[in-house]
């Protein structure tokens, strides 16, 4: 057995490992008892030694001492002294002390039953010392292993030494011959930090707790995805949020790439890009006193400095799930009725800073609201800073930029598009002056700008997040204001359209406004906005037919499914027009028994002497203004009266054709174009008329097509056009097919001929040209031949 240095650990370590040792399966009672007896022993001899070895330490100091200090100051030291060393010496002399008593006692065992064995199955450790037990004695030990006590074991110990509660004592097994893997222990050597013993610490010195002592026990764990989880009051669901790192403004590639004019030419001298001092700052403060004269003293330099310097504001306390919206609104909104325009604004999870100027009123009123602003349950914190920045450093005039800004979207007449103003997403980071404050409704309007609002005929105010139209004051504002389009922002009733229901409004947008959703039936929809508007015309792009009002014309528009029908009457009906007085009886064919026709007139074609000759078209006309409104029923009163007609002429290339209503039933085709009067001699002169005929057709076998109601309206056409009617010839085209050749054709004619029937019968050429050879080369008969042969299932004829 040998002992190592205490001051290396305390340890003990043997040669020996407590596996080749069996213990006793008897236990001796007069073994206890002399184990019991020897540790009494052990403690009185303890006791003697301590206090004779200290008596001496102390009277050797206190006569050291005693020359150069003071009786009390030499008794002090020399007890400090003997303090700090007291753990070392206890220790050195208790493991010695226990030593030797364990010594005696294993040798007592070795000799007095060395014949005796250890059964198997007992654990080892019964062999230690136990408190108020003592030690168990082993049936046999033999020679080469004698047994161990638990004293050479560096295992922790759990129960403390009888006498020194305070003392913890470790043994050690070592297996140098084997080589296996220690259990780890916080009380190895290897693996302890700081002294090298728990109970021995050096003067300032802090324990470690056995988790620091241990070390860690897993690897850490990889950082999890950080998310927030916001709900607001206004919403029902509950939504997850990815915080999303902070980039500054300069280095946002949505800024950078914009195309934005403002954003051009500020983003270079973007003032946080460097650090911005402040020379005087004021915040919330717990002393009223200190904010009292903190405000005095600014309200003298918002008086001296409200033109020139930009002071900054700092806003803190909002939640990471706040945009910079967020913030500025609730701002704006505990600033109502005070100039207050935020200026480069930076923007991140835990501050808003931002500057303003010339807002002398807006920042008193943060002072008397004790920086202090609250939504809901969120409490925002303000300070107000004097920055050494001037406007004449950025040059950046928030009423020039405005200004600049409305002639951007100015057409220069009629017309100007203020969506989205400043809240997009590139612009807003320079400049945040939204709509929705009345404040900077009446503040735009009453701007200096080339806008002349009184002129205006059309206003887009939409994505501006409008409840109110107070601040425009649009029926003073723009009286002739026509299109209107307020489309996707907060307008939750009719009130603010009540604001200005004196506006003679054709059209109105309000789709994307929670007002929308109140109306689930859009009759009823519609029947408000025209009850507020009765001059409304088209609604969120939908336009409002009147009853009896025909639909709006378009030049030259044609359904394909309605391309044949229209053809068709045209090529048909115009013709007929045109045939002379007694032939016109031909179109009564073509108007139904139940036709209607009526006829209107420019009032002053009634008395030119330009239309004298044109007097028999407006028989039976409608005189609206003297009350006379006359109407032709039936065909036959119909084509009597187009027989009163003069001989006409219609110029086809003056014609405008829309197509303005068609079904499977029906159709309304609306014809604009020129006419003249043909004249009998060369002598007179030739008449021109413009005409609109607006034509109902209808049918009932889908085949058959009939006019069940004709409106034609007579005025004098324009000098443009009366300067391009009958310029151009209209020349009948020949049909191809009925072409006859007075001598055989040609080989090389022959062969086209062949080409193009083979293309229309899908016949082989040899069949073709016996068909064509049969009708003297005559397409229209060879093909009237080859219908023939197929009806009658002769094709054979040709074939062979």
């Amino acid at each position: 057995m040998s002992d190592e240095n205490p001051t290396e650990g305390n340890t003990i370590t043997t040669e020996n490992t407590l596996d080749e040792l069996e213990t006793p399966r008897v236990l001796g009672q007069n073994i206890a008892n002399t184990f019991k007896n020897t540790f009494i022993q052990s403690e009185q001899s303890f006791q003697t030694k301590l206090q004779e070895k200290y008596a001496k330490k102390l009277q050797t100091r206190l006569s050291e001492s005693s020359n150069q200090l003071t009786p009390e100051e030499s008794r002090k030291k020399a007890n400090q002294e003997l303090l700090e060393g007291l753990s070392s010496d206890i220790r050195e002399v208790v493991r010695e002390n226990i030593r030797q008593n364990m010594n005696e006692q294993i040798n007592m065992f070795s000799d007095d039953q060395g014949s005796n064995r250890l059964p198997a199955g007992i654990p080892k450790t019964f062999l230690i010392h136990q408190n108020k037990i003592g030690a168990i004695e082993p049936q046999k030990a033999f020679p080469n292993n004698p047994p161990v006590s638990r004293w050479d074991r560096k295992t922790p110990l759990e129960q403390p030494v009888p006498g020194y509660e305070a003392q913890n004592m470790s043994v050690k097994t070592a297996k140098a011959d084997k080589g296996q893997r220690q259990v780890y222990s916080p009380t190895n050597n290897e693996d302890r930090e700081g002294s090298e013993s728990p109970d021995m610490l050096e003067q300032g010195q802090k324990r470690l707790s056995a988790f620091e002592r241990l070390g860690p026990l897993a690897q850490p764990k990889k950082p999890k995805l950080t998310i927030n989880l916001s709900l607001s009051k206004d919403q029902d669901v509950r939504e997850v949020v990815e915080i999303k790192k902070d980039v500054p403004v300069h280095d946002n590639e949505e800024i950078v790439n914009s195309t934005d004019e403002t954003v051009i030419k500020f983003l270079p001298v973007w003032p946080w890009k460097q650090q911005v001092v402040a020379k005087k700052t004021v915040t919330v403060r717990t002393s009223k006193t200190v904010m009292m004269m903190e405000q005095e003293q600014m309200e003298e330099i918002y008086a001296t400095e409200k033109d020139n310097a930009y002071f900054m504001i700092a806003v803190k306390g909002y939640p990471p799930s706040w945009a910079k919206e967020d913030v500025l609104d609730t701002m704006l909104d505990n600033l109502k009725g005070k100039s207050f325009v935020p200026l480069f604004i930076e923007f991140n999870s835990k501050e808003c800073k931002f500057f303003v100027i010339r807002c002398r009123g807006a920042l008193l009123t943060i002072h008397w609201l004790g920086f202090v602003m609250r939504k809901d349950d969120v409490e925002l914190k303000i300070s107000i800073s004097l920055s050494n920045i001037s406007i004449k450093k950025l040059d950046f005039n928030p009423r020039a930029v405005i200004k600049r800004r409305i002639a951007m979207n100015y057409d220069g007449e009629r017309v100007l598009d203020l969506s989205e103003f400043t809240l997009k997403y590139d612009i807003s980071h320079f400049i945040y002056f939204p709509l929705n404050r009345s404040w900077n409704q009446d503040e735009i309007v009453r701007i200096q700008s080339d806008v002349v609002w009184e002129y205006l005929t059309e206003l887009n105010l939409s994505h501006n997040k409008i409840t109110s139209l107070e601040g425009f004051n649009l029926e003073l504002t723009t009286p002739r204001l026509r299109t209107l389009d307020l489309s996707h922002n907060c307008i939750e009733n009719i009130k603010p359209l009540l604001q200005c229901r004196q506006l003679p409004l054709k059209r109105l947008h309000l789709e994307g406004n929670p007002l929308c959703t109140d109306y689930t039936d859009p009759e009823r929809y519609v029947t408000v906005m025209k009850t507020i508007y009765p001059t409304l015309r088209e609604l969120d792009d939908i336009p409002i037919v009147l009853k009896g009002e025909m639909p709006n014309f378009q030049r030259n528009y044609c359904p394909p499914d309605a391309m044949v029908v229209v053809e068709k009457f045209l090529e048909i009906f115009f013709p007929l027009l045109e045939l002379p007085r007694e032939d016109r009886a031909d179109i009564q064919s073509m108007y139904s028994d139940k036709a209607v026709m009526t006829i209107t007139y420019r009032n002053r074609m009634r008395h030119d002497p330009t239309f004298k000759d044109a007097r028999n078209l407006l028989i039976k006309s409608r005189v609206l203004l003297e009350g006379d409104c006359d109407e032709v029923h039936g065909a036959s009163s119909i084509v009597k009266l187009l027989k009163k007609w003069p001989n006409i002429q219609h110029d086809p290339a003056t014609f405008t054709v829309d197509v303005m209503f068609h079904s499977e039933s029906s159709t309304v085709v609306r014809i604009n174009g020129i006419l003249k009067l043909t004249a009998e001699s060369l002598a007179e002169d030739e008449t021109l008329l413009a005409f609109t005929r607006t034509i109902h057709l209808h049918t009932k076998n889908g085949s058959e097509y009939k006019i069940y109601n004709e409106m034609l309206y007579w005025d004098k056409p324009t000098h443009e056009f009366s300067k391009r009617a009958f310029q151009m010839l209209s020349v009948p085209k020949k049909n191809v097919l009925d072409i006859k050749f007075e001598s055989p054709p040609d080989d090389d004619t022959k062969e086209r001929l062949v080409e193009i029937f083979m293309k229309i019968t899908e016949l082989e050429k040899l069949p073709s040209e016996r068909c064509l050879e049969a009708k003297d080369w005559h397409m229209k008969h060879a093909l009237e031949y080859f219908m023939k042969l197929l009806k009658l299932d002769n094709l054979q004829k040709i074939m062979t």
